[in-house]
């Protein structure tokens, strides 16, 4: 009990969305009810009477049939409507045609549409299922079931006890199933505790009632609740997270527990609870990250995978001087008018779509026909399967400084001049103070439930080992590894973000002492062997840097040696004003058509479950180079080995030291 208190104190996370007016942060990514409906739907037909509905849902071991007159949905028949005229003491509800008592009109959605989405018309309409339609046909059903699957797994810690249902309905075990139905009915509840004095003895439930009643064409009012209650009852104490009840749930494939404290019932929690509960969150949560999307100051858009626009922040449509958002909203980025080139256009859509684009200046005009100059930043956005589906960006006003370069350079123009350019640096400074703030509060809220994960683990290895096979324990082992393998992911990934950013620490570098220490904590096994072909030069530079150069190409080669024998050569040599550097393996090589690609950040040849490799190492050798004016390469032949070549400027006493900090470059 106390271990799972700790647990959900340790991953009590926060879920929302951040924003902050140096960058663009997209809101939840929601799956559609397509993707969590079931796609087979039992129908049955309007003329058919409430017997026959009763035995098909019994025998499926479902909760609702979609009513069909030819090939239209009219109408839902569901345990709660079958339970209600139980509830009645109609004598003929057997016989009664389902046209009678069915739920319609139907609420249907289309098969697009978010899972928040249909959980709000869940919960305004109060109905637990919905058809899915597509062009006006049924192609599922999306359920309270399938939603709370879903929606729990963006995440919610609570405990039970923060959102069960404390009012109780109880009947004693030897009351007859139509006084239970009646106060079912009269209460508006799914389930009513079955005592046996004060003792639990079990649950009544609309699905117990529907197949051990109704299928079989019992009298209610001469069935007692001992003969058709669920028992033993499923309970969990009041301590357990809303996370944990629910995977107990789909496991049991079940709709309530029982919550208990001191072996004493204190409340039950449904599915509904829980549905209510992380549906309020996540709303809560999107409406946030919305509202400051439209607070930022910062010009702020949104496209689908066709280059629409879908969101577009007052700021931005501010700088094109429109005020309905219609003019912008399920148009192209952008509409043709606000194209100062229209040839311009046709090729950043083209690229826009495919995801190429991370910067780009354009010429637009406003609505009112003023030409503006801006810079465009974009990335793309994903789904919850990591596919591409649109683009998100930010638009800056480079008008003012695009401008000044055409006017004469007069005494007091470079005054405002200077003046302007003191203020940029200024906000510059401060944007970039954010964005690393919001990199390290970002990688501390993602470590946090890595290590609720590894946490986790650890007590499952420990608690229950005399429970795992060999190969649960591997696999206890592998939630570990992935665990550690994320976890240096976001290392690598704040490592990328602070190149040109950190305060630098200019000093005399020896790299013949430096390569030594960078070999000793590569640590090659005893089949690789690395050497230092020559005497390396001195440098004035970041030490931090040159050693991340070094580390992230000796360690490549180590990771992908396939020989019995491995060799890695280390050398150098001055070439036109710079220093050349290699690091060359007898490794399996590359194909050349890799050779750019291996450069891109997250890119690696290897599957994950073969080489512990990030894909980030060759990005920051390649940014740490180019920042400070050199370039990286690669020759490689295939099973002969590869060596990567990088430039660095060389040094003397008038030229500026190699490695410098961003500032300086800029």
């Amino acid at each position: 009990m106390e271990n799972n208190k700790q647990l959900n104190d340790l991953i009590e996370t926060k879920t929302g969305s951040l924003a902050s007016d140096g960058m663009v942060i997209s809101s939840w990514t929601w799956l559609h009810v397509a993707d969590v409906m079931s796609k087979e739907v039992a129908t049955i037909s309007l003329d058919e009477i409430v017997i026959s509905a009763a035995k098909i849902m019994s025998e499926k071991k479902i909760s609702c049939l979609a009513v069909m007159d030819g090939g239209n949905v009219v109408g839902i028949i569901t345990e709660t409507d079958v339970l209600r005229r139980v509830g009645s003491k109609a004598q003929d509800f057997y016989r009664t045609k389902l046209s009678r008592i069915m739920s319609s009109p139907v609420e249907s959605v289309p098969f697009d549409l978010s899972i928040l989405d249909a959980g709000k018309i869940m919960s305004v309409r109060h109905i637990k299922r919905l058809p899915v339609l597509k062009e006006n046909k049924l192609v599922g059903i999306v359920t309270q079931t399938d939603l709370v699957r879903a929606l729990t797994s963006y995440g919610l810690w609570r405990d039970v006890s923060e959102i069960m249902s404390r009012d109780i309905a109880g009947i004693q075990r030897h009351a007859t199933v139509a006084e239970a139905a009646e106060i079912m009915t009269s209460r508006k509840i799914s389930c009513i505790i079955v005592l046996d004095g004060d003792d639990l003895a079990g649950v009544l439930t609309e699905k117990d009632l529907l197949g051990r009643v109704v299928a079989l064409q019992r009298d209610p009012a001469c069935v007692k609740m001992e003969d058709v209650m669920s028992s033993p009852v499923t309970s969990i104490p009041s301590i357990y997270s809303v996370f944990s009840a629910s995977k107990i749930m789909e496991e049991m494939n079940i709709r309530r527990l029982v919550v208990m404290q001191d072996k004493r019932i204190c409340g039950v929690l449904t599915q509904t609870d829980i549905f209510t509960a992380v549906k309020n969150k996540l709303q809560e949560e999107e409406e946030k990250s919305t509202r400051l999307l439209k607070e930022s100051k910062n010009n702020i858009y949104k496209t689908d995978m066709d280059g629409m626009i879908t969101f577009a922040n007052p700021a931005f449509m501010e700088l094109l001087e429109v005020s309905d958002p219609a003019e912008l909203i399920n148009r192209p980025f952008l509409p043709e008018r606000f194209w100062f080139n229209r040839e311009e256009a046709k090729p950043f859509l083209r690229e826009l779509k495919k995801g190429k684009i991370e910067s780009r200046e354009l010429t637009l005009k406003t609505s009112k026909g003023r030409k503006i100059y801006v810079t465009v930043f974009t990335t793309s956005t994903t789904d919850n399967y990591g596919e591409i589906n649109g683009s998100q960006g930010v638009v800056y006003d480079i008008t003012a400084k695009t401008e000044l370069v055409t006017l004469r350079e007069t005494e007091e123009e470079l005054e405002k001049l200077n003046k302007d350019l003191e203020s940029a640096v200024w906000e510059l400074s401060q944007a970039n103070k954010e964005l690393q703030e919001f990199a390290h509060i970002t990688a501390h809220d993602l470590k946090t439930p890595l290590r609720a994960i590894g946490t986790l683990a650890d007590w499952l290895l420990r608690d229950y080992a005399d429970k795992f096979d060999e190969q649960g324990e591997q696999k206890v082992k592998l939630i570990v590894a992935k665990a550690i393998q994320i976890s240096a992911l976001i290392d690598d990934i704040l490592r990328y973000s602070r190149l040109g950013h950190d305060i630098t620490n200019i000093q005399r570098i020896d790299l013949n002492a430096v390569l030594s220490e960078v070999i000793a904590g590569v640590n090659p096994p005893e089949h690789i062997e690395i050497t230092i072909e020559n005497e390396l030069p001195i440098l004035m530079c970041e030490r931090t840097h040159i050693i991340q150069v070094f580390q992230n190409l000796l360690s490549n080669a180590v990771k992908y040696m396939d020989k019995t024998r491995g060799q890695i050569k280390i050398g150098c040599v001055e070439r036109d004003g710079f220093w050349e550097f290699s690091v060359t393996d007898n490794g399996p090589g590359i194909e050349k058509r890799h050779f750019e690609r291996i450069f891109k950040i997250f890119e690696t040849l290897s599957p994950s479950d073969e080489v512990e490799n990030t894909g980030i190492g060759l990005s920051i050798v390649k940014k740490i180079v180019e920042l400070n004016g050199g370039s990286v390469r690669v020759k490689s032949e295939v099973g002969e080995g590869s060596t990567f070549i990088f430039t660095l400027q060389r040094q003397n006493s008038d030229v500026t030291p190699v490695l410098t900090n961003s500032c300086e470059n800029n």
